[in-house]
């Protein structure tokens, strides 16, 4: 359902009309500039560009192994989640060293006065 939303299409779930026929109606159909399959690594992947809507993304993850993808799923996730509340909120609180940043200019600059 994802790949119908961000084609316009719609999904079909069977080819069959109410006569038994095999039909099919070309409005069902969505909307791509390019489908390609594509090798990434040892996996063969299916990128479908140009898309009606541009709201979706998908992004790869390659790690050396099943712990690393892991991490990398949940950081990726972190960082989404950071996102999304800032376009929310409209704010930002500070963190990750930003206190002793601040202290130290503001020292500094006593040190200097």
């Amino acid at each position: 359902t994802r790949l119908a939303r961000a084609t316009g299409g719609q999904v079909v779930v069977t080819l069959a009309d109410t006569e038994g026929n095999e039909t099919f109606d070309p409005a069902c159909l969505g909307h791509a500039d390019s489908v390609t399959e594509e090798r990434v690594g040892d996996n063969e992947l299916l990128y479908v560009r140009g898309t009606r809507s541009t709201k979706a993304t998908t992004v790869v993850l390659r790690g050396a192994n099943e712990f690393h993808l892991d991490e990398l799923d949940r950081s990726l996730h972190d960082v989404l989640m950071v996102v999304k509340r800032v376009l929310e909120s409209s704010a930002v609180v500070a963190g990750g060293g930003a206190v002793e940043v601040a202290l130290n200019i503001y020292l500094e600059s006593f040190a200097h006065s």
